[in-house]
C-alpha cells in the first residue's frame, strides 16, 4: 500500500491524481492519503482512496495514519524552517515505528548545508534524518515551480518591471503537475537506480531572459531589474506577507543569484519517459492572451 501525505495540498493532490492515472488498480485498497482536514478530502474518498487523518505536530495521529503502509510519499510541509524540519523528523520516526519499508521525500534542488536559504537547509536536515534512520528512501529534489511565475510576473506586468534579488543567476523551472507526475512514477517504479533524483527543467535561464519571453508572449512590456534583498523583503512585507515568508523567499532568490539552482539533469525523463515541457511552452500556457469566451 502507498500513502501520500499532505494530499489536500497542491503538490500532494496532483501526486495522487497521477498515481491513479498510472495505476488505476491502486483504488482497490492500495492507495491512501493522510490529511489534517478529512472533510476536504471527500472527493478522494469517493474515488476509492483511503483517507486518514494525520497532523505532523501530533505524533499519535501519524502512527495511526502510517499503519500497514509499505511505501510512503512524504510531501514536505510549509512554514518556517525549524518547524518544518521537526515535523519531518516526527513523520520519519512514525514511519519507522509503523514498519514502512520505503520513504520517498519531496526535497529541494539546493538542499545543502552551505545554502543561504533556510528553506533549503530544512530540506537538507530532513535528508540527513532519512540517511540516519536507515530506512530505504529516495530523495526527489524539486526545482522552482514554474506555476509561480504567474504570481511573480502578473503584478510586475502592470508596471513593466520584474524586481527580484536574483542577480544574473539562472534557474530551471518545471510545473507542479509535471513534478507530481515524476514523483508518482518514482513511487510506482519496481526499482529505482538512484538515491537522489534532481527534477529540473530542460534548460536554466536568467530572469532577464524569462522576462523577455513573458513580454513577447503576453504582448506587454516587461523588463527585469535586480534589487537588494532588503528592498525585495520590504516590498513583500508592505504587501502584507508575513516577515518569515518574505525573508524565506528572498533567500531563495539569493540562492539563484549564487548559481545554486542552475543545475539541469535528465532525471525527470528517466522517471517519466520524456522530458518536461519547455519553459517557452509553459510561458505560453500562462501568459498568452486568451480570446473571450
Amino acid at each position: 500500500m502507498i500513502l501520500v501525505t499532505g494530499a489536500n495540498g497542491q503538490l500532494g493532490r496532483r501526486i495522487v491524481q497521477h498515481l491513479i492515472a498510472r495505476e488505476p488498480s491502486l483504488l482497490d485498497g492500495r492507495l491512501g492519503v493522510s490529511v489534517r482536514d478529512v472533510a476536504r478530502a471527500t472527493e478522494l474518498a469517493r474515488r476509492g482512496v483511503i483517507v486518514r487523518r494525520a497532523d505532523f505536530d501530533q505524533p499519535d495521529s501519524l502512527a495511526t495514519a502510517f499503519a500497514g503502509i509499505r511505501r510512503l510519499v512524504l510531501v514536505s510541509t510549509d512554514g518556517p524552517g525549524a518547524g518544518r524540519s521537526a515535523r519531518h523528523r516526527r513523520a520519519i520516526n512514525a514511519a519507522l515505528a509503523a514498519g514502512v519499508s520505503h520513504i520517498l521525500y519531496t526535497s529541494f534542488l539546493d538542499a545543502d548545508a552551505d545554502s543561504p536559504s533556510g528553506f533549503a537547509l530544512a530540506h537538507q536536515e530532513t535528508e540527513a534524518a532519512l540517511a540516519h534512520s536507515g530506512v530505504a528512501h529516495t530523495v526527489l529534489r524539486n526545482t522552482f515551480y514554474a506555476d509561480d511565475l504567474r504570481q511573480l510576473a502578473e503584478p510586475a506586468l502592470a508596471e513593466g518591471v520584474l524586481r527580484l534579488p536574483a542577480g544574473t543567476g539562472r534557474v530551471s523551472l518545471v510545473s507542479r503537475d509535471e513534478l507530481a507526475q515524476a514523483i508518482a512514477a518514482a513511487a510506482l517504479a519496481p526499482r529505482l537506480d538512484k538515491r537522489v533524483y534532481e527534477l529540473t527543467g530542460q534548460a536554466a535561464l536568467g530572469y532577464a531572459d524569462i522576462a523577455t519571453r513573458i513580454a513577447r508572449v503576453s504582448g506587454r512590456p516587461l523588463a527585469y531589474e535586480a534589487v537588494s534583498v532588503e528592498a525585495y523583503t520590504g516590498s513583500l512585507v508592505a504587501q502584507g506577507a508575513p516577515g518569515w515568508f518574505a525573508s524565506a523567499l528572498a533567500e531563495l532568490f539569493v540562492s539563484v543569484a549564487a548559481g545554486r539552482l542552475a543545475a539541469v539533469s535528465h532525471d525527470f525523463a528517466a522517471l517519466v519517459g520524456h522530458p518536461p515541457k519547455s519553459l517557452d511552452c509553459l510561458i505560453h500556457e500562462y501568459f498568452a492572451p486568451r480570446s473571450p469566451a
